[in-house]
C-alpha cells in the first residue's frame, strides 16, 4: 500500500510552484511588447554608472571608476526594485486575495524572486565589466554566494514587512520610495565606507545593507572577503529582518481581504 505524502510537504511544494508561476507571470507582463525585454534592467545601473563616473571621477576628480560604481549599483537596483515592487503586491492583487485561498506570502515573495532573477541575468554583465577593468576572479569570489544569500534574506524580510503594513497604511508605499532614496545615499554605493567621517561611520554600519554592498565591492574589486565581524552583523540583521517580516505578515494577513 502506497504511503500518503505528508500534507505539509504538499503545501510547501504547492507554495513553491505558485511563487514560480507568479514570478513568470510578472516577468512576462513586465516585458510584454518590449523589443529588448530583460535587457532594460541593465539600462538604469549602466546609465547611472556612466553619469556618476563622469561627474564624480572626471569633473570632481575623486578617482571613482565605473567598475567601482557598478559593483554597488547592480546589487542596489536589485534591492530597490524588489522592496519597492513588493510594497504594493497585496494591494495590487486585492481581487485575487478576496476570491481565492492560497499562501498569501507568495505575492511579495514572487516579486522579490522576479527582481532576483533579473539581477542574476545581469550579473554576467557586471562581472564582464569587472574582469575587463583588470580585476580577475580569485579565491575570494567563492564568498559571492554568501553575500548574495544575505542580501536575498534581507530583501525578502523587508518585502514581507512593507507589503503587509501597506495594506493598512497606504502611505507606506510612498514613504518606502522616499526612504529608499535616502538609503541609497546613506549606503556606501557611490562612495567607500572609509570616506565617511569617523564620528559618523557608526551610522553606516547600523545600516544592514552597508556591509553587503561593501562585500560585493570587496570581493569583486579587491579580491578580499568582508571582515568576519561585518558578515556576522549582517547575518544577524538579515535574520532579524526575516523574523520581523514574517511575524508582521502572520499577524496581519487575516485582515487583508477586508482591508483591501
Amino acid at each position: 500500500m502506497a504511503m500518503a505524502r505528508p500534507a505539509g510537504g504538499r503545501s510547501m511544494r504547492n507554495a513553491v510552484e505558485l511563487v514560480l508561476a507568479l514570478t513568470a507571470r510578472d516577468l512576462k507582463l513586465r516585458y510584454q511588447g518590449s523589443v529588448l525585454g530583460w535587457a532594460w534592467s541593465l539600462a538604469r545601473p549602466l546609465a547611472l554608472g556612466a553619469v556618476l563616473a563622469f561627474a564624480l571621477g572626471r569633473v570632481l576628480g575623486t578617482g571613482i571608476t565605473a567598475e567601482f560604481l557598478l559593483a554597488g549599483l547592480f546589487p542596489w537596483f536589485w534591492f530597490q526594485g524588489a522592496v519597492q515592487g513588493a510594497s504594493g503586491s497585496f494591494i495590487g492583487n486585492g481581487g485575487l486575495l478576496k476570491k481565492v485561498r492560497f499562501p498569501r506570502a507568495v505575492l511579495p515573495l514572487s516579486t522579490v524572486l522576479g527582481a532576483t532573477l533579473q539581477f542574476l541575468l545581469s550579473l554576467p554583465v557586471l562581472i564582464g565589466f569587472v574582469v575587463a577593468s583588470g580585476h580577475g576572479p580569485g579565491p575570494a569570489w567563492l564568498g559571492l554566494p554568501l553575500v548574495f544569500a544575505l542580501q536575498l534574506g534581507l530583501t525578502a524580510g523587508l518585502g514581507l514587512f512593507v507589503a503587509s503594513v501597506t495594506v493598512y497604511f497606504r502611505d507606506l508605499e510612498h514613504i518606502t520610495e522616499v526612504l529608499l532614496t535616502l538609503l541609497f545615499y546613506g549606503t556606501p554605493i557611490i562612495y567607500a565606507a572609509e570616506l565617511v567621517p569617523e564620528g559618523y561611520r557608526w551610522l553606516t554600519y547600523v545600516n544592514p545593507l552597508a556591509p553587503i554592498m561593501e562585500g560585493w565591492r570587496g570581493i569583486l574589486l579587491d579580491g578580499e572577503l568582508p571582515p568576519a565581524s561585518h558578515l556576522g552583523a549582517s547575518a544577524v540583521l538579515t535574520a532579524a529582518a526575516l523574523a520581523v517580516g514574517w511575524a508582521v505578515f502572520r499577524r496581519l494577513e487575516d485582515g487583508f481581504a477586508d482591508a483591501i
